[in-house]
């Protein structure tokens, strides 16, 4: 799909982004530059492990948002009700989805801000406008315990971009590697058109 077809679609959506501790995080502010340069709206959810690798500050300053990292943040215009933010979303998007979020995802597990926001965005996952790209090693991507939760979200509802195969962090060769920012942006345009827009 053409860039600039791509990046109609894209415009004026409202994206709740998930980022998870995966070491591909670090091309996910790019995502998100791009993203917003699209003339999306886009809100930041991190892990904490995410945040280990990188700063929140990036995020905030490519998509002129504030980024949300916990249960018990009391700051913000969302201090009340964080489910709200999956109100405001058109489409949940998470880069990378380790193996550790896709778990958390297919067993119901809410033990930080992003696993409660997906569990709430039932609605969303059952439009099929909620986005996983995922990345991990190859021999975790090949566990049988993975690919049942892979299997599991997709019964659910979840889309998924990726993984790809080719050099991973780890020093191998193999699938797993994260999708790259413009293919995850094609794979947003293509589900946009199930997207219902926010009543005005």
């Amino acid at each position: 799909m053409p860039a600039k077809k791509t990046n109609l679609k894209i415009k004026n959506l409202n994206i709740l982004l998930g980022v998870s501790g995966g070491i591909a995080a670090y091309k996910v502010v790019d995502l998100a530059g791009k993203l917003t340069a699209a003339g999306a709206g886009v809100k930041t959810v991190m892990t904490d492990a995410a945040c280990e690798l990188v700063g929140p500050k990036s995020f905030e300053a490519v998509t002129r948002s504030p980024v949300f990292t916990s249960l018990w943040d009391t700051t913000g215009e969302y201090e009340i009700d964080h489910i709200a933010l999956v109100d405001w979303a058109d489409i949940a998007v998470v880069a990378p989805a380790t193996a550790n979020i896709i778990g958390k995802i297919a067993n119901g597990i809410c033990d930080d801000l992003l696993s409660t926001l997906l569990c709430a965005a039932s609605p969303m996952i059952e439009s099929g406008v909620a986005l996983l790209a995922p990345a991990m090693n190859n021999n975790m991507w090949a566990n049988p315990a993975v690919q049942r939760n892979i299997k599991t979200v997709k019964k659910m509802g979840f889309l998924l971009t990726g993984p790809e195969t080719g050099r991973l962090a780890c020093g191998t060769e193999g699938i797993g590697r994260m999708s790259q920012p413009q293919d995850i942006i094609k794979a947003i345009g293509k589900i946009a058109s199930k997207i219902k827009r926010r009543k005005k």
